[in-house]
Order: C-alpha cells, then structure tokens, then sequence
C-alpha cells in the first residue's frame, strides 16, 4: 500500500511518546531520576504526542466529519484510536502541568504516572488493533501486527530518554541492560512479522478481490467521492525483491545491531555522547520498518492488478495416479 505521510508521523509519534510514559514511569518508580530530568521526559512525551496528534488530522478526507469520530464507539477501531489517542494526551498534559508546577514527592505522582503509561499503551493497542483487524490486508492480519507496533513503540520511546540521561552512566544500568535484552526480542519479533508478511505475497485469490458484497472481502470505497476513486486506491506495485531484503538489513542495522553496539559502548566508556546516538539510530530504523509497513502490505485487490500465482490441479494429478500402465 502507499505509505501515507500523516500514518506514518501519527504512529511513530504515538509509539515514541508511548515508550516515554513507561520509560519515565520505571526510572521514577526506580527512584533513578531526578526532577528536572522527569520534567524533561515528560515535556518530550507531550511534544511527540501532539505531532503525531495533528499528523491524523490531516489524514481525514472531510475535516467537517471530525465531530462524528466518536459516534461508533461499539464497532468502529478508527473511533476508538481517536478516543484512546485523546485520553492519552489529556493524562501527558495534566503529568506535564503537574511536574511542572505541582509536588512530585507524593504517592499520588507515581500512581498518576503509571496511570498515564497505562493510557499510552491502551492507545498504542488500539492503534494496532486497527490495522491487525482489517481482513483485506493480509500481510496485517495477524496478532504479530499488534506485538510488533507495541514494542518498536516501547523501545523507540526507551531510547529517546538517551536525549536527557547519561545511560552509560551505572545509576542507569539495569535500564540499559533490559533494553539492550528488549532490542533482541524486537528483532525476533520483526523477523515473525516479516515471515508472514512473506506468506501473504503468495496468498492472493481471485475470489477475495473481486469487490462483490458476497465475496469474503469487500473492497468498494463507498466513504470517498472523487472519480476514479471508486474502488481501493491503495495499491501501487509490489516492491522488488532486492529492496525488500535492503530494507530488512538497514532495519535490523539500525533497530538492532547499530544501537545494541552504541548502548554497549556507552556502559564500557561512559562517553555521552553515545547516549544521544543511540535515540537517533533506533528512530532511523522505527521510521525505516514503519514506511515498509505500509509500503510492502499485501491488499486483497492487488489481484487485479498482478496475476494470480498457479497452483497444480488436485483434480488432474489425482486422476494421473489412477490411470492404468499400458504394458508394452
């Protein structure tokens, strides 16, 4: 599918201000953090929160239609990111008012901040919902889809707190050591998502595209006006082989090995500069495995425009087994 600008700010932003809550939710509980560092985290999180906020709106094909986003709470995913997605940037604002001007020395702070970790990850699942829940995408439709966004969320919000804490310092190191674990559970889970993202390349059937009400899938746009957007419009052609394996290996470069490599230095010299790094390659690689995301998905209606893979009849090979051997 083309990858959509507005998509892919809204869900890195959400996933990085995501990671941040729980990040800043642990190291305070872990009583590691200073005030003015705290402050700092959370000023972050509201900062990546709100662009990814306004990136969605400009998404919207009619922006007079935002007042109904709310209306189909029951069955709408799209309604309920938008309704999680607000709660969690209301909690990041109150956290940041509080931290800002209130006392943060109270049992009351630390339960509001894991209340507020609580609502970006509610928001983040959601948001993966949304895509994990659309049959026609066949390389989405998985439970995978919702691991995999919840945890590059996780890490890519981890990481950003490299922009306020030296992590190679040793107050920081059981921080450091559980990402350094998490960034190899990451990549184990990017390597599931991309075996079935391989699967659904052969999965195409004519009888999914075909747009019909009776078929499994239907595939007309009845929301969108503007000819010739009268059926999907998503589709663009298939990515080569080639730059597909290209973008895995960047990916798991910067996701991965890059940071692992950096984090690892920061622990043994204690440069900080490695610090500050580190958040800049994981975001690389989160921006990287996000636009593969949208551009590599297998939509059903591709069927149209790509011919069908063969497959050898059961029919003909069946009755090659019972013809007799003529003998000579």
């Amino acid at each position: 599918m083309r990858p959509a600008p507005q998509l892919l700010v809204l869900t890195v932003g959400q996933g990085i201000a995501a990671g941040l809550a729980v990040a800043l939710a642990a190291l305070w509980s872990m009583g590691v953090l200073t005030h003015r560092e705290a402050v700092w985290l959370v000023l972050l999180a509201l900062l990546t929160a709100a662009i990814g906020g306004v990136a969605s709106f400009f998404h919207m094909h009619h922006m007079a239609a935002a007042r109904y986003i709310l209306r189909r709470l029951k069955s709408s995913w799209l309604s309920r990111e938008a309704l999680t997605t607000g709660l969690f940037g209301g909690s990041l604002a109150i956290l940041a008012a509080w931290s800002l001007f209130g006392s943060t020395a109270s049992w009351a702070y630390v339960w509001w901040l894991w209340v507020t970790a609580a609502a970006g990850l509610l928001a983040m699942w959601v948001t993966a919902m949304l895509y994990a829940t659309i049959p026609a995408v066949l390389s989405w439709h998985t439970p995978v889809t919702v691991i995999s966004l919840l945890s590059l969320g996780l890490l890519s919000g981890a990481s950003w707190t490299g922009l306020v804490l030296p992590l190679g310092d040793h107050v920081f190191r059981v921080f450091s050591v559980a990402l350094m674990v998490f960034m190899l559970f990451v990549l184990g889970i990017k390597a599931l998502h991309w075996r079935h993202f391989g699967e659904s390349h052969g999965r195409l059937r004519a009888e999914t595209g075909t747009g019909l009400p009776f078929a499994p899938y239907r595939l007309q746009d009845t929301g969108t006006t503007k000819p010739p957007y009268r059926m999907q419009t998503q589709v663009w052609p298939a990515i080569p082989v080639p730059v597909r394996n290209l973008f895995y290996g960047l990916i798991v470069l910067f996701v991965g090995v890059g940071p692992l490599l950096c984090l690892l230095l920061a622990r043994l010299t204690g440069v900080e500069v490695l610090s500050v790094i580190f958040p800049g390659l994981v975001s690389v690689g989160v921006v990287l495995e996000r636009w593969l995301f949208f551009a590599d998905a297998t939509h059903s209606s591709r069927v149209f425009f790509v011919d069908e893979p063969r497959h050898p009849s059961r029919v003909a090979a069946a009755a090659k087994k019972r013809a007799p051997v003529s003998q000579a």
